[in-house]
């Protein structure tokens, strides 16, 4: 058979059975929206000879999907459309609804002739696939240099059309990479944010989001100079650390907080709350340097001592470091650097409508603990953790905002006044009785109250041997007692009058006569056989008794006969507050704690201070537990104690620094 037979039997077959279209000339899939795809495509063109005659005739196309694999054939998958108006859709997409997000789709094409016959082939010109997503996917990914301080940035997705979808991510050393999904036709940009210590890269330019898209975004954080400042403060407020025109601030207010600073010089870390404010400077020279700071609102002075070593000095610590003070002497008047600093501030002399001068303590908080070796003394002027209302301020569990102490040695009028001489020849609860008839909150000084000026005046004076600080007290050489007042011209009421040391009286901060001129009986005490019982609540105080009272966990020799003190005890139970010996013998008026004691077997009272012809061991800590309960003598007297006197209308107040 020649050529142009066999091209005519072809021809006779076509004709009756008809060709195949060509492949299609488009075909795409698109993300639409999170449920829906967009199909974009143009169907063959009509297929000719050589001489131009028509070989097919193109009459539409059928689309099928399945979510499995591209469909090969007409009856494999799911019709999406068969399509007889050509063009149509080359512009404008058909869309598929109902899809699920993320889920890839394939679609496969089958144009036909208008003789119904269809092209099969598998052609990539005839298949597309999708996933249904909400938009444009914008991957971003960041490097750092060097990421020996680096900790975390926040990146911002801006989305410039409808700012409701501008979204973040925080990216790390470990975790460099994050995605956003930008809602389709929404014009879009980058931020990055800054990250202490490196470069900040700069924006990326707008862009408008595509559906389906994907657009990859890359960023460098380059190192630079980062010190740090840990800080510890009080939760809930505003925190700033700032050096001149620089001011970061904490976006949290947990009560830890790390700054990142990038500058040499002395950075302010400053904490506010309302009207209470708490600063420290920090000085930075170096890169990678680390800094701790602890802000408080709460004021603490304190004191310690390694109690093994002679030296009866204590070093500051706390706020009440290159704190200072000094007594008057005469007309010459002295400084506290503790005059600003409460509770020292508040410290006042009042004199109450029924006639009694008192001094006024306002309530604060404490520690008295060791370590190994060191005793701490520490006193807050807020409550704070690890401290605890000081026993004075809390009898019998009644907290009181404030106490009252006699500002001289009771008169024999049961007064606290001045220009008396000192009751004495009572035993101490005779003197407890006597006291309790004023009236309600009316007591004897008590261990408590005795402790906490105890604490007090070695924390402003940071001395066991208060005689050398503020004065001897009248005890050298005298025959008998002073009358009350000789020192109400002290400049600041802390100090002594001109004359001979040991001659004149002494005053700390309107109390006077601490030590010296006659003994006074102290309640809340009893002692049996060296064991020391105390009690916290006036109702109960009882001579000769452990019942109502703590055995401290301490004790003390029974045969002290002007023994120099060597160590306050320190109770490991519940009243650390208490400082009573518990060794003595081998100290001096100049070493350990300065004072002397005396004891006896059996059970017996307390009494304090010293008298007047007892010379350098009387002091602060002096202690007589010698006497039973039946001693009264002409050198013991006592002390008022009010609690609670909320009832008690002041009629003149004077301050004394």
């Amino acid at each position: 058979m020649s050529w142009a037979e066999a091209k005519w039997t072809v021809d006779q077959i076509l004709q009756k059975v008809g060709q195949a279209p060509n492949n299609m000339r488009e075909f795409t899939a698109f993300a639409k929206s999170k449920n829906s795809i967009g199909l974009r495509f143009l169907e063959p063109a009509d297929s000719y000879d050589s001489a131009g005659n028509l070989l097919c005739s193109v009459g539409g196309v059928m689309i099928r999907m399945s979510e499995e694999q591209y469909p090969t054939n007409t009856s494999e998958g799911t019709l999406v459309i068969d399509n007889k108006e050509l063009g149509e859709y080359a512009t404008e997409e058909y869309v598929v609804d109902g899809l699920t997000e993320g889920k890839t789709y394939y679609f496969a094409a089958f144009p036909y002739s208008t003789q119904g016959v269809f092209n099969l082939s598998t052609n990539e010109s005839n298949r597309a696939s999708a996933a249904p997503a909400d938009g444009e996917t914008a991957n971003v990914t960041i490097e750092i240099d060097d990421d020996s301080a680096f900790t975390s940035v926040t990146i911002t997705c801006v989305d410039e059309t409808d700012g409701q979808y501008t979204k973040t991510a925080t990216l790390t050393k470990t975790q460099k990479t994050t995605s956003f999904t930008v809602a389709i036709g929404h014009t879009y940009h980058i931020e990055y944010g800054a990250a202490d210590g490196y470069s900040k890269p700069d924006n990326t330019t707008s862009k408008v989001s595509v559906a389906g898209a994907v657009s990859n975004y890359e960023a460098t954080y380059y190192y630079y100079f980062t010190a740090t400042i840990d800080v510890t403060y009080p939760a809930g407020a505003t925190l700033t650390c700032s050096l001149n025109e620089t001011v970061y601030t904490a976006t949290t207010s947990t009560g830890t907080y790390q700054f990142q600073v990038h500058e040499v010089g002395t950075w302010t870390v400053k904490a506010v709350s309302g009207s209470e404010t708490a600063s420290e400077q920090v000085v930075i020279t170096s890169d990678g340097q680390s800094e701790e700071v602890e802000l408080s609102f709460v004021k603490i002075y304190g004191i310690s001592r390694d109690k093994s070593t002679s030296s009866p000095a204590w070093a500051r610590t706390d706020n009440a470091v290159g704190m200072t003070a000094t007594a008057s002497v005469g007309a010459s008047a002295g400084h506290s650097d503790f005059d600003n600093a409460m509770p020292w501030k508040g410290i006042v002399r009042e004199t109450l409508s029924t006639g009694d001068v008192m001094v006024k303590i306002p309530k604060f908080w404490y520690r008295r603990y060791r370590s190994g070796n060191v005793e701490y003394i520490k006193i807050a002027d807020k409550p704070t953790a690890g401290f605890s209302v000081h026993p004075l301020f809390n009898h019998a569990g009644k907290e009181c905002d404030h106490a009252y102490i006699g500002a001289y040695k009771t008169s024999s009028n049961n007064k606290s006044v001045s220009g008396a001489s000192p009751q004495v020849s009572q035993t101490r609860a005779q003197f407890r009785s006597n006291a309790k008839s004023k009236g309600a909150g009316w007591s004897l000084i008590d261990i408590a109250a005795l402790s906490a000026v105890q604490m007090l005046m070695l924390v402003e004076f940071a001395d066991n041997n208060v005689q050398s600080k503020i004065g001897r007290g009248y005890c050298d050489g005298n025959s008998g007692s002073l009358k009350t007042g000789s020192c109400n011209s002290i400049p600041n009421l802390t100090g002594r009058p001109s004359g001979t040391d040991g001659k004149v009286d002494v005053v700390w901060r309107g109390i006077e006569g601490l030590w010296g001129n006659v003994w006074e009986w102290v309640d809340g005490v009893n002692w049996n056989n060296g064991s020391y019982y105390v009690c916290n609540d006036p109702s109960k105080y009882a001579d000769d008794t452990a019942s109502n009272y703590a055995k401290l966990s301490y004790t003390g020799a029974t045969n002290w006969s002007s023994s120099y003190i060597t160590e306050e005890g320190l109770d490991s139970g519940n009243n650390p507050h208490v400082m009573l010996p518990a060794a003595a013998g081998s100290g001096s008026e100049s070493t350990y704690m300065c004072d002397g004691c005396w004891s006896s077997t059996g059970w017996r009272v307390f009494q304090h201070g010293g008298n007047w012809n007892n010379g350098s061991i009387c002091g602060l800590f002096t202690a007589n537990l010698n006497n039973t309960s039946s001693n009264s003598n002409t050198n013991i007297g006592s002390r008022l104690l009010l609690l609670n006197g909320l009832s008690i209308k002041i009629l003149s107040r004077r301050t004394h620094w």
